[in-house]
């Protein structure tokens, strides 16, 4: 009696190892592993553009993009920030006088300016900066596009 149920489980045992042995060599083809895309929120190729400080956190809600690419001759940044919710609140008359001393140490020249707003130049590109609120909090927008080509 004791060598029905040895030989079963050795019956048992080779057929798993063979049906383990056998089933490796039929694995599915599998498509090439891909790179991941290329970071498009890259900040620090843009040492032009400062933002404000640490009590700033870019927006959750908003799609933040900075990407420099061609040895810098194409780039964009669109970044929108707003004031952390534990920082005293701040008017946007201060941040955009912050604003306007950063830029223009780094050349930019100012185009117009209200309220709410900044439009810089610079080369062969315009800025617009833009202040807001989301429920109490300051917010700050950044868009960087190419300039417009002069009328022929």
């Amino acid at each position: 009696m004791t060598r029905t149920p040895r030989r079963l489980a050795l019956v048992l045992v080779l057929g798993s190892a063979l049906h383990l042995m056998t089933g490796c060599g039929e694995s599915p083809a599998r498509d090439p592993i891909k790179p991941p895309p290329p970071a498009a929120f890259l900040p620090e190729q843009f040492p032009d553009i400062p933002l404000p400080p640490n009590s700033y956190m870019l927006s959750p809600d908003a799609d933040q993009l900075a990407i420099s690419l061609a040895g810098g001759s194409v780039r964009r940044f669109d970044v929108q920030l707003e004031r952390r919710p534990t920082v005293s609140p701040q008017s946007a008359k201060v941040l955009l006088a912050f604003v306007k001393r950063d830029l223009e140490e780094r050349e930019w020249h100012l185009v117009s300016s209200d309220d709410t707003s900044q439009h810089w130049h610079k080369g062969n590109e315009d800025l617009l900066v833009e202040t807001g609120r989301t429920d109490s909090r300051t917010t700050i927008r950044y868009r960087l596009r190419p300039a417009p080509l002069p009328a022929p």
